[in-house]
Order: C-alpha cells, then sequence, then structure tokens
C-alpha cells in the first residue's frame, strides 16, 4: 500500500506572493501604515463655562 503525505500538515510552508507591476495593486494589498495625524483627538463638550467632569 503507498504512503499518503498530507500537504495541509506542513502548509503554509512557503508564503506565495506576487509582485504587483502596477501601482494601483500595489496600494491596494499593502500594509496599513498609521501615524499620530491619522488620529482623532477625543472632545467632550458640556453647557455651561468652566466646568469640568472626568472622563
Amino acid at each position: 500500500m503507498a504512503k499518503r503525505f498530507s500537504t495541509l500538515g506542513r502548509f503554509p510552508t512557503t508564503r506565495l506572493r506576487r509582485n504587483r507591476r502596477e501601482d494601483w495593486s500595489r496600494r491596494l494589498v499593502a500594509e496599513t501604515k498609521l501615524s499620530a495625524d491619522d488620529l482623532i483627538w477625543p472632545v467632550f463638550v458640556q453647557e455651561g463655562q468652566n466646568q469640568r467632569t472626568p472622563v
């Protein structure tokens, strides 16, 4: 009886990637890069003057 080897047991031995030729396709699959400029500063407004409530 012939032995059967499962290829799924060793998956993934290599990560299959394609070199993207076009700029739009490279941007489409690119990793997300965040900077401080991408973040939003939370501002809470309440009625009245000079009143502070801890959040």
